[in-house]
């Protein structure tokens, strides 16, 4: 009876340790939600080259290619989502008006002579500075979005008058054909749009020059709540975004990643490999944060100043 007993205790142990281990190597899942294209793609990147599986997460990720980060912050607020990929004015957004939005990890960041999100005009216009513009009609992807706040500083900063210049809100994949049209005199337009366009375009800056010579555009976004509830899983999420930045950072892996984005998203065949490649940040630079922070303050799109700062998770990587 005793020896049973004890058979039967090691074996009941030998079990729960068995649950336990398979416990710890399960997975954590995180449902992503990103816009896509190539300044959004670092998901993409860490599920190819197993930067998650490595960190033992499961990412479970959805393209949203319709509005935006205001699309995946409302998924994140709904707990539709874990994790997204936003732009930093549209998260600051929420967080002024209360929502409990955390930053996990960097994303798309400009620095000079990144030609990724420009202002173009049709190859043969007679648009060539922003003064030229008096008096016309640009495009933009939403006439309350970035694209517009950035082209309206560009303008202003360079002398043209705002108050004689027509916005007018357009698909991304629509601008180059109207420019040829003549139905708008410029635009302000991202990859993989620019590169599709081919010589049917020009461009006449760099959309976010205008703010500074680097610049912190996007992040991955999720609520304080699900940090507090999930630090492990919010944890493993940060290295395996890291790693996927680091390796997408290197112009090397550019051939590997467009084969990636070729498979994620409707891109014409060989788009990839020819367009202006998007540079990742790898930790948090809040020098790099706060002047678009600053210049949507000063746009009055947020109605208090924001500090960058106060928008970082516990678990993310800062500079």
């Amino acid at each position: 009876m005793r020896r049973s007993l004890v058979l039967a205790l090691v074996g009941a142990a030998a079990a729960t340790g068995s649950i336990a281990r398979a416990q710890e190597t399960e997975p954590y899942v995180v449902r992503v939600g990103t816009v896509g294209n190539d300044g959004n793609a670092l998901a993409f990147y860490a599920q190819a080259i197993g930067s998650f599986k490595k960190q033992g997460v499961d990412a479970q990720i959805q393209v949203l290619r319709a509005g935006g980060g205001a699309t995946v912050i409302s998924g994140i607020a709904g707990k539709a989502l874990d994790a997204g990929e936003a732009d930093l004015i549209t998260v600051a957004a929420a967080y002024e008006h209360g929502v409990p939005v955390t930053l996990l990890a960097p994303s798309y960041m400009f620095r000079m002579g990144d030609l990724t999100s420009v202002i173009i005009t049709a190859k043969n216009s007679p648009i060539h500075t922003a003064k030229d513009l008096n008096g016309k009609t640009v495009g933009v992807a939403s006439l309350g979005g970035v694209g517009r706040m950035l082209t309206t500083k560009w303008l202003v900063d360079n002398g043209a008058d705002l108050g004689t210049i027509k916005f007018v809100e357009l698909p991304q994949v629509a601008m180059a054909a109207a420019l040829q049209r003549g139905s708008i005199d410029a635009a302000q337009s991202g990859e993989p749009n620019v590169t599709a366009a081919g010589d049917d375009i020009r461009i006449l800056a760099s959309t976010y020059a205008a703010v500074g010579k680097e610049v912190e555009a996007t992040a991955w976004v999720t609520s304080a709540d699900w940090v507090r509830a999930n630090p492990e899983a919010a944890k493993r999420f940060v290295a395996a975004i890291h790693e996927a930045a680091m390796w997408a950072d290197n112009p090397r892996n550019h051939p590997q990643s467009a084969a990636i984005l070729q498979k994620w998203l409707p891109f014409a065949e060989g788009l990839a490999e020819k367009m202006h490649r998007a540079y990742y940040g790898q930790t948090f630079d809040v020098a790099a944060m706060q002047p678009l922070l600053d210049f949507a303050f000063a746009q009055k799109t947020l109605q208090a100043r924001v500090l960058a700062h106060d928008l970082l998770s516990p678990v993310a990587l800062v500079k």
